[in-house]
């Protein structure tokens, strides 16, 4: 039986990451299929979410933190995880990710994708669009990595476009 977002804390643990900053570890055995997680924040118009991004594209331009917690929920709204978070925020992005994320009944629910064994980091790919890819360099060290955090799908998009340098 999956577990619940009431026993989250018995599952995972936010620390330093090799792959950015902060990430989410399970400190517990986790079964494929679990719903180890909601990822929470404050619910935003898609209006409010592009002037945060526009505020977190002029921060990484100063050389300050530039993080994304945005979720998209639908096409109205938006979560900011930065806003009222818990540590679902820290989980990373992978291109060979063990998480999924998906959306039930207005919820987002981090979910093994696979067993994940005790210490593991979690993951899950962001699946930002190719038309962002070179906002968002990435760091998870998978065989299949890029270089850039972009949808699965469009990976093959960024290889042309670095071979064509």
């Amino acid at each position: 039986m999956p577990a619940t977002v009431s026993d989250f804390r018995r599952l995972i643990r936010a620390a330093r990451s090799s792959i950015h900053g902060r990430g989410v570890y399970a400190i517990a055995p986790i079964a494929a299929g679990t719903r180890i997680i909601e990822y929470v924040g404050e619910r935003i118009t898609k209006a409010e979410a592009q002037r945060r991004e526009d505020a977190r594209l002029r921060r990484l331009a100063r050389g300050q933190d530039g993080s994304v917690y945005l979720f998209d929920i639908n096409k109205r709204y938006d979560l900011d995880g930065r806003s009222g978070g818990n540590i679902s925020r820290f989980i990373n992005h992978s291109c060979e990710p063990n998480c999924r994320s998906e959306t039930i009944r207005g919820h987002v629910w981090i979910i093994a994708e696979r067993d994940i064994a005790e210490g593991e980091e979690l993951t899950y790919d962001y699946g930002y669009p190719f038309s962002e890819w070179r906002q968002h360099p990435c760091r998870c060290g998978a065989r299949s990595c890029v270089g850039y955090i972009v949808n699965k799908a469009q990976r093959w998009r960024v290889r042309k476009a670095l071979r064509g340098r």
